[in-house]
C-alpha cells in the first residue's frame, strides 16, 4: 500500500504511481498500514472526480476564450492608437504566463513541486519575453532571472523544513534548479552576462544546498533518484 501525498488517497495496488494525478506515490508509514491493513481486501477507494473534472475542463475553456477576445482587442487598439509601441507583445505573453499556470495547477496532474518547477520556468520565460519585446535590455537576464533562480533555492528549503517526513519529494525540484544555475553561469561564459557576480551566487548556493542533500539525505535521496529515473 501507497499514499498520494498530493490526492491524499491510499492505493493498495502495486504501483509507484498515482492513478489520479500521476504523481510518484509515498510509502505508508507502518501506523497508517496497521490502521489500514483491514480495508485492503476491499480494493482501492478511487474517488470519483469525472464531474470536477467536466467543471474544471469549462472554466478553463472559458477563461481561454476570454484571453484570445482580449489579446485580439488589445492587438486592434495598440495597431491604431499607438502602432509604433507593440505593448500588445507583453499583454499576450502575460495571458500566457497565466493561462499556462492556471492550466497546471487546477488540472492537478503532477505533484506540488512539478507545478513549482514549471512556475518557476514559465516565470522566466515571462521575464525574458518581456525584456526581449521592450528592447531587449538584457535586466531579465542581469538580474531577475537569477533573483528567480534564488527564490526557488528558498521555496525548496522552506518546503523540505515544512513537510520534514517526506523531504525527498522536492529533490527533482532541486535538481533542476541547479541546471537553470548551470546554464546562467553558462551565459556569462558566452559573453551574454556582463558580471558574473550573480551566477556565481545561484551555482554557489544551489550546488551547496544539492551537496548537503546529497550528502545527509544518503539512503532517501538515493532512493528518490531511483523512483524518479527508474535506475
Amino acid at each position: 500500500m501507497n499514499k498520494c501525498r498530493n490526492c491524499n488517497i491510499v492505493v493498495y495496488d502495486e504501483t509507484d504511481v498515482c492513478p489520479l494525478c500521476h504523481s510518484v506515490l509515498d510509502e505508508l508509514e507502518e501506523e497508517e498500514r496497521e490502521a489500514l491493513a483491514v480495508f485492503s481486501e476491499k480494493g482501492s477507494p478511487y474517488p470519483d472526480i469525472r464531474r470536477k473534472t467536466r467543471r474544471i475542463h469549462f472554466a478553463m475553456r472559458l477563461i481561454l476564450f476570454l484571453f484570445i477576445v482580449a489579446e485580439v482587442a488589445m492587438i486592434a487598439i495598440n495597431y491604431f492608437a499607438t502602432p509604433k509601441v507593440w505593448w500588445s507583445a507583453i499583454t499576450g505573453i502575460a495571458m500566457i504566463y497565466s493561462y499556462s499556470s492556471m492550466v497546471y495547477w487546477m488540472h492537478r496532474d503532477a505533484g506540488y513541486a512539478a507545478k513549482i518547477g514549471l512556475q518557476i520556468c514559465l516565470t522566466i520565460g515571462l521575464l525574458f519575453g518581456i525584456d526581449y519585446f521592450t528592447g531587449m535590455y538584457g535586466w531579465s537576464l542581469r538580474w531577475a532571472i537569477p533573483g528567480i533562480i534564488l527564490f526557488g533555492d528558498a521555496i525548496v528549503f522552506f518546503l523540505m523544513m515544512l513537510n520534514r517526513q517526506h523531504w525527498y519529494s522536492y529533490t527533482l525540484l532541486l535538481l533542476l534548479i541547479g541546471i537553470l544555475s548551470i546554464g546562467i553561469m553558462g551565459l556569462y561564459f558566452m559573453g551574454t552576462i556582463e558580471s558574473i557576480v550573480l551566477p556565481v551566487i545561484c551555482i554557489s548556493v544551489t550546488g551547496l544546498y544539492l551537496l548537503g542533500t546529497i550528502v545527509f539525505g544518503d539512503r532517501e535521496f538515493t532512493r528518490e533518484m531511483k523512483r524518479r529515473f527508474h535506475v
